[in-house]
């Protein structure tokens, strides 16, 4: 009696092995942090937290991946992938000399570009929710010193 492992949708089985090696590569990155207690958490416990959820979804993904049939997989979307990569890699970019609404309203629109579909008015009422969004949790709410405007 022989068992074989059938894949029936390689797209999640790689993507959640992605989400398990970003995961295990975020908790060992911020192993060297100190944990703290539940009472005073200290800088590693986020990171370790985050990765260890990451890798548990990766996992649930790969495993629906080879369990479940689905569709056949297209070809490798590449203007998403880059679109996205742009984004994100422009807002780090942009972020400490034009401040945090610049850097979020050019990773809103950048990455809207990814879609087929592309709208002015999504992107203006995206930006603005998220750029409110962002300044009231990481300035007001968390005290981080980042500004939200051009220094």
């Amino acid at each position: 009696m022989s068992l074989r492992a059938r894949i029936h949708n390689k797209r999640d089985v790689l993507a959640g092995l992605l989400f398990i090696a970003c995961g295990l590569a975020t908790m060992v990155g911020a192993s060297s942090y100190p944990l703290g207690t539940i009472r005073h958490i200290g800088p590693g416990y986020f990171p370790i937290i985050l990765g260890a959820v990451l890798a548990l979804l990766g996992g649930a993904i790969a495993i629906k991946g080879l369990t479940l049939s689905q569709e056949p997989v297209e070809g490798l979307a590449v203007r998403p992938l880059i679109m996205v990569t742009a984004a994100v890699v422009a807002f780090g970019l942009l972020m400490r000399p034009f401040g945090l609404a610049a850097a979020t309203v050019a990773l809103v629109a950048i990455s809207s570009l990814a879609g087929r579909e592309f709208s002015f008015l999504r992107v203006i009422l995206l930006s603005v929710g998220l750029v409110a969004l962002c300044a009231l949790i990481f300035i007001y709410l968390l005290g981080l010193s980042m500004s939200l405007w051009p220094r």
